[in-house]
């Protein structure tokens, strides 16, 4: 939290995957978001945001999550949902994490250069 605010990036993968191998990626979102609170609900509109129009089953770790049971979470979504059990869906959410981290990063570095230029004029 930085200025009262969560900055949050939300890195969504759309993958064709096997039980070991992520075998193709179809497309890969970075969506941004900032917000004066955090809580499950706003963390399940950004997911079901960032996952509209894709298909396919929303794979996600459950501490991203707040924990919460998988039917439940599911019910939220109106779609399918698991959470990682193969190599390969452990994969692809690690590399959404990484994806997430890096896009954060620069989102903030944006700002940080905004700030600066704006202190130079």
């Amino acid at each position: 939290m930085e200025d009262s605010r969560y900055r949050m990036v939300c890195a969504v993968v759309s993958a064709r995957i096997s039980p070991n191998y992520v075998e193709k990626i179809h497309s890969v979102r970075l969506i941004p978001r900032e917000t004066l609170s955090l809580d499950i609900n706003i963390i399940l509109d950004f997911l079901n945001e960032s996952c509209l129009c894709l298909p396919g089953t929303i794979v996600a770790e459950s501490g991203d999550l707040y924990n919460m049971e998988i039917w439940r979470v599911k019910s939220i979504l109106g779609r399918d949902l698991k959470y990682p059990e193969t190599i390969a869906e452990r994969m692809a959410v690690e590399m959404a994490h990484h994806i997430s981290v890096a896009g954060r990063r620069l989102m903030i570095d944006a700002q940080i250069d905004a700030l600066e230029d704006k202190r130079d004029e």
